[in-house]
């Protein structure tokens, strides 16, 4: 973790995970010895977390109808996007939500809160470049997916999103704390651009589709087998909710 003076809200929601170990967690904890704002923030975190403990942890044991999991199962044997998960937790939002995020049936851990905010920081550091958007650009698309397949430790095909009218720009290499990670960066021909962010899923632990929302920009998330997938722009929630679905069966094409 790069020191930092003051206590960004990754990094609380990481400590709050039990995501940090060692010397980061330490510098964590002093800064939050010297930042009462930051130990109020925390302190909310964790009410946050046992509220939705408490609240939606029986959901866990509920069985999936079996006429919605039939309309919901994924045709010609690919694993699909738990579409079920993604259901319940539009319809928990939509019974009262959780402050921003899309809550969802899941059996992975911490990894997913924080590629959301990593999604989205990138996502604001490099879209708004002219000149210097991307690292390797689209002409040389096989090269950057054989580098960054590499990088990130998993072997991935770069999803063309043309038929939902995006455009490759390309992409670069990026890090997620100690792991590399990877942008794909598209744009539409209103030049409004979007971003896949993704980096590796250690243990394959999975979590389904969840949502983040933070100045202006949304990110959908989620851990499938070996990656973590997140995808950032300015849309509204519906709409990126179904760019995540579209992106999530091109990966797994």
């Amino acid at each position: 973790m790069t020191a930092m003076k003051t206590i960004e809200t990754w990094a609380l929601h990481a400590y709050a995970d039990g995501e940090l170990d060692g010397a980061d967690r330490l510098a964590i904890e002093e800064l939050l010895a010297a930042d009462a704002g930051a130990r109020a923030t925390l302190e909310a975190i964790e009410r946050q977390r046992q509220a939705l403990k408490t609240a939606y942890d029986p959901v866990l044991r509920e069985p999936v109808p079996p006429p919605l999991a039939a309309a919901l199962r994924h045709r010609g044997g690919r694993r699909a996007l738990p579409y079920a998960a993604m259901a319940a937790g539009l319809a928990l939002l939509i019974a009262g939500g959780a402050g921003g995020w899309l809550m969802a049936l899941q059996s992975g851990a911490g990894p997913s809160v924080t590629i959301a905010d990593r999604a989205i920081g990138a996502h604001e550091v490099y879209a708004v470049e002219v000149r210097h958007p991307v690292e390797v650009g689209a002409a040389e698309k096989d090269h950057l997916q054989a580098w960054l397949s590499k990088r990130v430790g998993t072997a991935f095909v770069i999803p063309d999103l043309a038929a939902e009218g995006y455009t490759l720009l390309g992409g670069r290499l990026l890090a997620a704390g100690d792991r590399p990670a990877a942008q794909l960066m598209y744009e539409d021909a209103g030049k409004k651009r979007i971003t896949i962010f993704l980096t590796a899923n250690p243990g394959n632990a999975e979590a389904a589709l969840r949502v983040e929302e933070k100045d202006g920009l949304i990110a959908c998330y989620w851990l499938d087998g070996p990656l973590g997938f997140a995808i950032a722009g300015e849309m509204d929630r519906t709409r990126m909710m179904q760019l995540a679905r579209t992106v999530y069966e091109r990966f797994e094409s």
